[in-house]
């Protein structure tokens, strides 16, 4: 093995023999020959090492003899008069691969959790409201737009909490708005008022019609729930006699309370006694 400027280089048994003897080789001043068997002239040149070689045969059997990978280390140093062509392009492709190595790491880069601290007071005053009242209020990201639309707030002098409820009656179009409902309020009555005629709702009140027919005591309101777990419900039932703080309790609500109403005929729980009644009537 000799010492070269790029580091240690493998020499074949009769390379040696003919640098102890001091004589050339085939090619005059440059060593033509194969530097692995030392037989045939070479044609390949390890990017690794550039050991010189003629065949496959010899190649994998540089790579056993030394261990050498065959792959160039692109971070090796070289000086300007040996930079060519070849590693002129080599050195531009890898810090092309370097630069995409990066750019994939910052986009995968996972975005950390919004801290509660990070939260303006004001959020942070509705959340702890809130959890006081055994309610668990998550906030979405800034720009989404049922967060545009919350306009929950809490009154620090009544100590209420003033809710924006929505309603989405089934088989009727679009939702309901109540931009603040007191949180004492029964939410019976926050639902009669929906349904109840009035001059500037006379459209809301027609497309209720269904509902104002059959009255309150056929009317079932539900709360989708946010589930943890997958044999969770989806649904939790509401008393509408009770106020709307103590339907929210044990509850989780993303931004605001949204609340799915339906006629009583079509509650999971009588569709289901109405499929398990059907065999027997019959």
């Amino acid at each position: 093995m000799a010492m070269t400027e790029e580091g240690p280089r493998w020499r074949s048994p009769a390379e040696e023999q003919r640098e102890e003897a001091g004589e050339e080789g085939p090619g005059g001043g440059e060593d033509l020959v194969c530097e692995e068997c030392g037989v045939e002239e070479f044609k390949y040149k390890c990017p690794a090492c550039g050991l010189r070689t003629c065949s496959l045969k010899c190649v994998k059997a540089h790579k056993e003899r030394t261990g050498c990978t065959g792959v160039r280390d692109r971070t090796q140093y070289k000086p300007m008069d040996k930079l060519g062509d070849r590693e002129m392009f080599s050195d531009i492709s890898f810090l092309d691969d370097v630069k995409r190595v990066r750019d994939v790491a910052r986009r995968s880069r996972p975005i950390p959790p919004r801290k509660e601290n990070n939260l303006p007071h004001f959020m942070k005053t509705l959340r702890f409201q809130a959890r006081k009242r055994g309610v668990r209020l998550l906030f979405l990201q800034p720009g989404m737009e049922r967060r545009k639309e919350n306009s929950t707030f809490y009154h620090r002098g009544k100590d209420r909490l003033y809710w924006r409820v929505q309603w989405r009656f089934d088989s009727v179009e679009g939702a309901f708005i109540d931009q603040r409902v007191d949180d004492t309020t029964i939410l019976s009555e926050v639902l009669l008022d929906h349904l109840t005629l009035r001059k500037d709702a006379a459209l809301e009140y027609h497309k209720l019609q269904a509902y104002t027919k059959a009255g309150l005591d056929k009317i079932k309101a539900y709360l989708p729930l946010h589930k943890q777990r997958v044999d969770q419900e989806e649904m939790a039932e509401l008393d509408l006699g009770q106020s709307l703080a103590a339907n929210l309790i044990g509850k989780t609500v993303v931004e605001f309370p949204i609340f799915c109403v339906r006629l009583q005929a079509e509650s999971p729980a009588e569709a289901a006694g109405e499929r398990s009644e059907g065999p027997a009537a019959k």
